[in-house]
């Protein structure tokens, strides 16, 4: 029994030491991969808070990740997983992605600020005095 318990530690240990998944044949360079992650998370984003922008451009989420980045799911996965093993380099790799979704954020909350304004004085051109417009009549 013994035996048996040095050999099944051994056997764990030995399986605790693996370094992770090998580098993918189909290897997905650090910085394409941010890209890749940065069009996922804004796709998601999209496909949960305006579900009807994806349906009405006939855009699904895979099929436009795999054919931008001319891939295809298993290279996907394979280069997710082998990224995701190491998780320090993980972590970077999505605070990266992080930064650039809050300066885009940013850009688009500075656009959506501006465009009121824009509305504004649209809609002060639009008014009349409407006894003006009653003389005339």
């Amino acid at each position: 029994m013994k035996k048996f318990t040095v050999i099944l530690f051994a056997l764990v240990v030995l399986a605790a030491c693996n370094k992770g998944p090998e580098k993918p044949q189909n290897f997905i360079e650090e910085d394409k991969m941010e890209d890749i992650l940065y069009d996922v998370a804004l796709l998601q984003s999209m496909s949960s808070f305006a579900p009807g922008v994806l349906h009405d451009n006939d855009i699904t989420v895979n099929d436009y990740l795999y054919k931008k980045y001319d891939m295809d799911s298993l290279t996907f996965t394979e280069n997710h997983t082998y990224y995701a093993s190491d998780f320090e380099r993980y972590q970077k790799l999505m605070e990266r992605v992080t930064d650039r979704l809050r300066a885009e954020k940013t850009e688009v909350d500075t656009l959506m600020q501006a465009k009121p304004e824009k509305d504004e004085i649209k809609a002060s051109a639009l008014v009349v005095d409407t006894a003006k417009v009653k003389e005339k009549l």
